[in-house]
């Protein structure tokens, strides 16, 4: 698991001054990103020169508490299921010790445009993401 943290932005709020639904998925995002960094699999500078994108085929959140203005927030990403064409992220986020939502993103692997099984085209990522698999 690794954590992103950031603090929510007034633009992130809806009218009622709470954090509106689609940036959550803003942050799934982020926080992937930063797990991928994070474990020697940078999207931006090692998978994508490859060609390998990962394409978001389901996401889901639950909201449980409501986050405002201001709250620092940390989102805890964790890579939690894996197939040879598929793998799935599951988040949490909490402020102030409490989980405030939660949710999960299925990502189907596409490499150069082209729907892919990881084990076949680049098995030594795959291998790494077994390896990291909660």
């Amino acid at each position: 698991m690794t954590t992103w943290t950031t603090c929510l932005r007034w633009a992130e709020c809806d009218v009622a001054g709470i954090i509106y639904h689609a940036h959550l998925f803003d942050w799934f995002s982020e926080a992937r990103i930063h797990w991928l960094r994070a474990h020697n699999m940078d999207y931006y500078k090692i998978l994508r020169p490859l060609g390998l994108e990962l394409l978001v085929r389901h996401a889901e959140a639950d909201f449980i508490h409501a986050m405002r203005p201001g709250d620092r927030c940390d989102v805890h990403a964790s890579l939690t299921g894996l197939t040879p064409t598929r793998a799935t992220f599951t988040y949490q986020v909490t402020s102030q010790g409490q989980e405030t939502s939660r949710g999960i993103t299925e990502h189907i692997f596409v490499l150069n445009g082209h729907a892919a099984r990881l084990d076949r085209s680049l098995p030594e990522y795959y291998g790494s993401l077994q390896q990291l698999l909660s």
